[in-house]
């Protein structure tokens, strides 16, 4: 099954149990340390659900619920073509990545920023990238050394999860919901321009 396939299963056997804040959390949590797990890790993926979200439900109702959507997935939409393209490079996803994360860590106070650094830094193979582009990463998140290695989407949307789930471990899902809005916001005025939208990233 493909990723995005998966992801909308995942999503529709959620929507019976979670507000669609908590869903979108819920789905960011499962992309950032679920989607490459085998079928029996959605017991931890609702556990840890259970902590963090009403489910308003018994865990076994919503397991059978997600195993149901992705025995019978939905359709993959169709994929749109832009009319007019929007000129874009791998250097304005990069940056558009860097500039949300920092953005993010440094609003909050500089222990919790710091832990948040260390959390991405040590999940690091999760990105699933070769070793350049991890010690890239690496030396951004350490030193502030900017990244000017062109790096895959898909990694730099995974490292944009991995700061948030370490945030809603930090902070709550809630705080971490209303703080990454804030960055996001911050962070496209201070992109306006580019060819690549932050958004795209989330």
């Amino acid at each position: 099954m493909e990723f995005e396939q998966k992801k909308m299963a995942i999503e529709q056997g959620l929507i019976p149990f979670l507000s669609a804040g908590s869903l979108a959390s819920a789905l960011r949590l499962w992309e950032a340390k679920y989607a490459g797990e085998p079928t029996f890790a959605l017991t931890r993926f609702i556990s840890e659900l259970g902590d963090s979200a009403a489910l308003g439900a018994p865990h076994g109702k919503v397991l059978q619920s997600l195993i149901r959507a992705l025995n019978h997935p939905p359709a993959s939409p169709p994929v749109h073509r832009r009319a007019v393209p929007v000129p874009e490079t791998r250097d304005d996803a990069t940056r558009a990545c860097t500039l949300l994360v920092d953005t993010l860590i440094d609003r909050l106070p500089p222990d919790q920023g710091d832990g948040i650094r260390r959390y991405v830094i040590d999940h690091l193979d999760r990105l699933q990238q070769p070793a350049p582009v991890s010690n890239a990463v690496r030396a951004w998140l350490s030193r502030r050394q900017t990244m000017v290695m062109p790096i895959a989407e898909t990694a730099l949307t995974r490292i944009v999860n991995l700061a948030y789930v370490a945030l809603c471990e930090s902070v709550g899902p809630t705080k971490a919901d209303r703080a990454l809005h804030e960055a996001v916001l911050i962070s496209e005025k201070a992109s306006a321009g580019s060819g690549f939208p932050v958004r795209r990233l989330l």
